[in-house]
């Protein structure tokens, strides 16, 4: 065990040469839960062997808990539009869940770092006392986890495949391109287009593996033509559109954006001479609650990620103010339900903005 010659050690030293991290280290001191039983010995035989003892003023200076709530965008807005709509929400949520005094900030640009968006730079300034990551969390980001090893209370809106650890409230994307899949092959329908949002994050890579899934419990070939990202500019999604259905064999569509933005779909198709309710089947996604985003679609499958949030965040603040000690996980199922055909029908709230 490579130890210090000379000096004080510090729970940062101590988590380095154990490979674990300083929150680890500071649970262990505290007699608190989330640390496995082997970990746990192996950092107080280690503070034994040195004679570590916390200093006392550092201690006291950590329990001025830090009263900003800051909610971290992933993503300049224009790569991840997220909506005001959401913004105005996580708001009001902060507001009604914390406490009176406490300061609400939005650090809504976050620079680029060693080619990744360092969101965490209100965690590393220690301006935050708890962080919200507001968007999709790319594949493989590696800046959720530098938030988590930093002790800092927090919740994204996402699960991320390579780090499963991470403390989420979000929906289970996988289970809905799986369920909007299924639903058209259910009608008969054997050559399926899915127009897929957020290309290169994690969310969109739930969407292909529910969408393959789907295909291969039904004995169908995965065809990677038939899968067509989308962007948040509504005149590419016409043209996206067009160019996926011009293939005449396709008879389903998984309209799986999350832009909800039903013009651009209905001109796409219209275009390539189709005709949603007529000879294309579509299942449209939606983050409001018996919505519709295109009334001539078959279904919608409903994303109930703010009902999520809400959740999440309750928990949050629970872990703010000491309630609880542990990260968390909150996933909803989405619901697919046929789309109604009358005129009571509530529009989308859209999580993210569509350029005209």
């Amino acid at each position: 065990m490579a130890q210090k010659t000379s000096g004080r050690y510090t729970i940062h030293d101590i988590a380095h040469e154990l490979g674990v991290s300083a929150r680890t280290v500071s649970r262990v001191l505290n007699n608190q839960a989330g640390v496995g039983k082997s970990t746990r010995a192996r950092v107080q035989e280690f503070i034994r062997a040195v004679n570590f003892h916390p200093h006392s003023g550092a201690r006291s200076l950590r329990r001025q808990r830090l009263d900003c709530i800051g909610v971290a965008v992933t993503a300049p807005p224009n790569l991840i539009p997220v909506s005001n709509d959401v913004l105005t929400w996580l708001f009001f949520e902060l507001n009604r869940i914390f406490k009176a005094g406490e300061f609400i900030g939005f650090d809504m640009n976050p620079p680029l770092r060693d080619g990744h968006y360092d969101y965490a730079r209100g965690v590393n300034e220690q301006r935050f006392g708890a962080c919200v990551v507001a968007g999709p969390l790319r594949v493989n980001d590696p800046i959720v986890q530098r938030i988590h090893e930093a002790g800092c209370p927090y919740m994204a809106m996402g699960r991320l495949d390579s780090f499963p650890d991470v403390s989420c409230a979000t929906v289970d994307y996988e289970e809905a391109a799986y369920i909007s899949t299924k639903f058209l092959i259910d009608k008969g329908h054997t050559r399926i287009g899915m127009l897929k949002g957020l290309e290169g994050y994690q969310p969109g890579v739930e969407r292909d593996r529910g969408y393959q899934r789907a295909l291969e419990e039904a004995g169908i070939p995965f065809d990677e033509a038939l899968v067509r990202p989308t962007t948040f500019d509504s005149d590419n999604n016409v043209r996206i559109t067009h160019r996926l259905l011009h293939d005449r064999d396709i008879t389903g569509l998984v309209e799986c954006s999350g832009t909800e933005d039903g013009s651009s779909i209905r001109e796409g198709a219209r275009r390539a001479g189709r005709m949603p309710g007529e000879n294309l089947d579509i299942v449209e996604w939606t983050y409001t609650y018996k919505a519709s985003v295109v009334s001539e679609a078959a279904a919608h499958v409903w994303l109930p990620l703010r009902e999520a949030g809400s959740e999440g965040l309750e928990l949050l603040a629970d872990w703010f103010y000491e309630r609880r000690t542990d990260p968390f996980q909150v996933l909803y199922r989405p619901i697919l339900y046929e789309t109604p055909h009358n005129g009571d029908v509530e529009p989308p709230r859209p999580v993210f903005s569509v350029n005209p």
